[in-house]
């Protein structure tokens, strides 16, 4: 199963001065076997966004990295990397939490 993530562009927020701001509403995540797999368990487990008027079919889906197999894919990408570029990696990595 792959997880994916669900957006749309339908709908506004609000900024704290009380004026509205047009930007992309995140619908939330879901896995399945495929994008509409996917996107059919995450209208179950979420009924609000049809009760809330959000159209299924105005989603915008993206898959997350699958972590499954990621030592091994993580491996053969640093193989490609010279020294330098490892190092560079990994104190760039080192700067994520």
């Amino acid at each position: 199963m792959t997880e994916y993530i669900f957006y749309t562009t339908e709908g506004f927020t609000q900024a704290p001065d009380g004026n509205d701001i047009e930007n992309c509403q995140l619908l939330g995540r879901a896995y399945g076997k495929d994008k509409h797999d996917a996107l059919s368990n995450l209208l179950k487990e979420n009924p609000w966004i049809k009760e809330r008027g959000f159209e299924p079919c105005e989603t915008i889906c993206k898959e997350l990295v699958s972590t499954s197999n990621a030592e091994a894919k993580l491996s053969f990408l640093t193989n490609l990397l010279d020294e330098r570029q490892l190092a560079e990696y990994t104190n760039w990595l080192k700067t994520i939490e």
